[in-house]
């Protein structure tokens, strides 16, 4: 065998195994998504059908101080939000949340709050590229058995979403991005958030961490709200 050929049998085997690396710390980065999955719902979802009370009115002074509350007639509006909300939770309603068809890609400047928020763990980032977006699987988003998800691309595009009138309950929009690492992928950060109408909804920043091996919700944070 010449040089040459050495050279680039070389080269190859090279690419592949580069290929085989990328490969399995994307799928690694998969598993974890998707095993956070069903506690990032749970933080997340509302059944925007069911509104909460507004809060008893405050009682004020002459001096303009607040000295208690107006709770007059609370006790029927307590009563009939315990109503209603037994009634959704027996009810047989699918509900139905448009999810990005794809995961986006993280911003630089979210690195930067994941060494922050574990600050005492010294930690140092995980050097994957996170600019490339993979397909969300959606046999593999495991959420309360009511919820539904299909593509954001089958519906209308933009505030048309929530216009149209479907066969079943539409509650909510969502997604997720990348997620970043620290190099020993014990800690990690993404975005996500949820969309409730078209002037409703709200971003957050999500915290994990890997404990007793399983990854947990650490803390989420919203960071915008429409």
């Amino acid at each position: 065998m010449t040089t040459q050929r050495t050279l680039l049998l070389i080269s190859i085997i090279l690419i592949l195994l580069g290929c085989e690396k990328k490969q399995s710390e994307l799928e690694f980065e998969q598993s974890v998504v998707y095993e956070i999955f069903p506690a990032l719902m749970d933080s997340l979802h509302f059944d925007f059908r069911l509104k909460p009370p507004r809060p008893p009115r405050p009682v004020f002074n002459e001096k303009g101080e607040i000295i208690g509350t107006d709770t007059t007639g609370i006790g029927k509006v307590l009563a009939d939000y315990k109503k209603r909300k037994a009634e959704l939770k027996a009810d047989s309603v699918k509900l139905v949340i448009a999810i990005n068809d794809s995961v986006y890609s993280l911003e630089k400047r979210e690195r930067n709050e994941l060494l922050n928020h574990f600050s005492k763990q010294n930690l140092s980032l995980d050097t994957t590229d996170l600019s490339s977006e993979y397909k969300i699987d959606l046999k593999k988003l495991i959420a309360d058995k009511k919820l539904k998800f299909k593509y954001l691309s089958e519906f209308p595009k933009g505030s048309a979403i929530w216009k149209n009138e479907y066969d079943f309950h539409l509650s909510g929009t969502t997604g997720f991005s990348r997620i970043q690492f620290d190099s020993t992928k014990s800690f990690g950060i993404l975005r996500s958030g949820m969309g409730c109408g078209k002037l409703c909804g709200f971003g957050v920043r999500v915290f994990i961490r890997k404990e007793n091996g399983k990854w947990v919700i650490d803390e989420i944070i919203t960071t915008e709200i429409s």
